[in-house]
């Protein structure tokens, strides 16, 4: 015989799910959610920046105003520590 340790002896103790489901669940949920965002969101807008005009889809104006955001975000909250 040999000393081989059970298949799920690196599972923590009273942990019943799988590591592959909890941690994939809400990353696939978000993607889906952008697929749906990025489908609803087609249509051209017409963006005016001070001098020019940018016609571009809304989904895009969108995702780069979240990510300006986010700079701005980051950077205040990195400026009070």
């Amino acid at each position: 015989m040999t000393d081989t340790p059970p298949r799920n002896a690196t599972r923590a103790p009273g942990r019943t799910t799988p590591w592959y489901r909890a941690r994939w669940f809400l990353p696939v949920v978000l993607a889906v959610l952008a697929i749906v965002f990025i489908l609803e969101n087609r249509d051209l807008v017409t963006i005016r920046l001070l001098i020019p005009v940018v016609v571009m889809p809304q989904w895009a104006a969108l995702t780069i105003t979240l990510i300006i955001g986010l700079v701005i975000g980051l950077m205040l909250r990195r400026r009070r520590r």
